[in-house]
């Protein structure tokens, strides 16, 4: 595997770095960088936009105030100020931040802007969470009066990625001046933009499913991909089923299909779409699942029936569960069962393997995945249930605290199960990476150990750059292809991280070398 720790940039060799005013004097069109310029950091509190919120302790006093002293290096028209008060032990702190810190891509070094009362006063910077003690670095102020780079260099704590929520800073720690006035702007963190190291890697052409304002079925959304290989389909046929959201008449989320030839197939499309969608459309007023139908999970039964199991929602979303669906004519009519199969979970995947249905599905907060083993597809009433994939044990603590959408897959030469789910360490239902776990048994699972990202969200500005889900994975000849759902929208968004900020769903696909994907995985295929 590649090394995935970036070289830190030559300017974090140095303690501080600085501009005053003067520095700039007479000079039109300077070309001096920003701090925002730095490769690997984001800047997690810049008072113009998006700030965390600092409250003060100890006897100081915090207020957001105009900048004192505008340059090149600070052209921010605001900033913090800190009063220091009598005690010695005086700090600020930010708690909750809307992302915890992953260091997986970037080293454990930030940044802050500050105005200092004197010079060698010690600044000390705490990371904090949840459960975890504090680590500590200080940095030593080298000009006072204008405005100076403080660099906080946490390497040799070797703290832990997505477990530090907040910070405290203590400015001056230990000595008792009262009055000392502290200027702060522009928290820079190591960024947690993982794209350019990910094992799979996104199709230039993304996304490959738009919502299409023509097509009232898909207007606002189209997401939830789940693909049939011609091995698993009657017909020899690649077939895709899909969630499209839009307004039919009221809005609503239902379920379409597409299809490619196998003769003819293409990886990335374009996909044929079925003349008649959605293929299962809502169910009547007033039933379980009259509103919505996400999460798709078709399967083939022995005798040609195929089954489609979703997430089913009432309108209004006033109750959910685990649903199914059935075809005896390969998939373009459907019969509805009397009730869902498990109320309160939503679907994963399903699979039929020696004779059993292995259903897949997840729910609760924070979310468990489960499967269910079955001879009867149209019941779970007598079936063997078990958890599966469980929370936490991901690299870098990834999936802390969700786990959901663990989509079942096989690979050529491979006496094994493989399973993608969706993680996350800081909320519920807004994952931002893919990982993989394997199976003997299509019960008991592994999670693969490899801190390399297998796929992340896209980057701050890209139509994904929200969040991820459904990750969809299939080979064909020497590739393995992703479809997942990407949420988001092209451009800047004020906190990327605000779970189903102003945005849509769409389809986006990625790829890798098969070779390079089993090596990911730490196993070898059969000649």
């Amino acid at each position: 595997m590649r090394n995935i720790l970036k070289s830190v940039p030559a300017l974090l060799l140095c303690l501080s770095v600085s501009c005053s005013p003067a520095d700039n004097a007479g000079e039109s069109g300077s070309s001096t960088p920003t701090e925002e310029d730095l490769e690997g950091y984001i800047n997690r509190c810049g008072f113009e936009v998006l700030s965390l919120t600092w409250k003060a302790s100890g006897g100081c006093t915090f207020n957001v105030v105009g900048n004192p002293d505008i340059c090149d290096f600070n052209s921010s028209a605001n900033c913090g100020k800190v009063t220091t008060g009598s005690g010695a032990w005086e700090y600020i702190y930010a708690q909750d931040m809307p992302r915890k810190l992953d260091f997986t891509a970037y080293p454990p070094i930030f940044r802050l802007k500050v105005i200092a009362p004197r010079k060698g006063a010690v600044v000390s910077m705490y990371l904090t969470g949840s459960g975890v003690d504090p680590v500590t670095a200080n940095a030593t102020v080298e000009k006072a009066g204008e405005w100076t780079t403080l660099v906080f260099d946490f390497t040799s704590r070797k703290p832990q990625s997505n477990v530090y929520s907040g910070f405290k800073i203590y400015f001056d720690p230990g000595e008792k001046v009262s009055g000392d006035l502290w200027y702060f702007d522009d928290l820079l963190c190591p960024s947690d933009d993982l794209t350019s190291i990910c094992l799979f890697q996104r199709y230039p052409s993304n996304p490959v499913f738009n919502p299409d304002g023509s097509r009232s079925w898909r207007g606002d959304h189209m997401a939830n991909a789940a693909i049939l290989t011609p091995d698993q389909t009657p017909d020899g046929t690649w077939r895709v089923y899909l969630r499209g959201s839009g307004s039919c008449p009221a809005y609503c989320d239902q379920i379409g299909l597409y299809t490619q030839s196998a003769d003819s197939f293409k990886p990335f499309g374009p996909w044929k779409e079925y003349e008649h969608n959605p293929v299962l459309p809502v169910g009547p007023e007033g039933s379980y699942d009259g509103g919505f139908l996400l999460d798709t999970a078709p399967v083939f039964g022995p005798d040609g029936t195929l089954y489609v199991y979703y997430n089913g929602q009432s309108a209004g979303h006033a109750s959910h569960g685990l649903c199914v669906r059935y075809s005896t004519d390969g998939g373009y009519t459907f019969e509805r069962t009397p009730a869902p199969l498990v109320k309160g979970r939503g679907c994963s995947d399903a699979v039929y393997h020696d004779g059993k249905f292995y259903i897949y599905y997840g729910g609760g907060n924070p979310c468990r995945l489960y499967v269910s083993v079955t001879e009867d597809p149209l019941s779970l009433e007598n079936a063997d249930t078990y958890e599966t994939i469980p929370i936490g044990g991901g690299p870098s603590n990834f999936d802390s605290y969700a786990v959901n959408g663990s989509m079942i897959f096989r690979v050529k030469g491979v006496d094994k199960w493989f399973a993608s789910y969706q993680g996350s360490s800081n909320v519920y239902d807004f994952p931002d990476r893919f990982h993989i776990a394997v199976s003997d048994d299509l019960i008991h699972w592994r999670k693969i150990d490899n801190p390399q990202p297998l796929f992340t969200r896209g980057s701050a500005g890209e139509w994904d750059q929200g969040a991820i889900w459904f990750c969809e994975i299939f080979e064909y000849e020497d590739t393995m292809y992703l479809y997942y759902e990407g949420w988001g929208r092209k451009g800047y968004v004020p906190n990327r991280d605000q779970a189903y900020f102003a945005g849509q769903s769409r389809v986006g696909a990625a790829s890798c070398k098969k070779s390079d994907f089993l090596k990911w995985c730490g196993i070898e295929a059969a000649d």
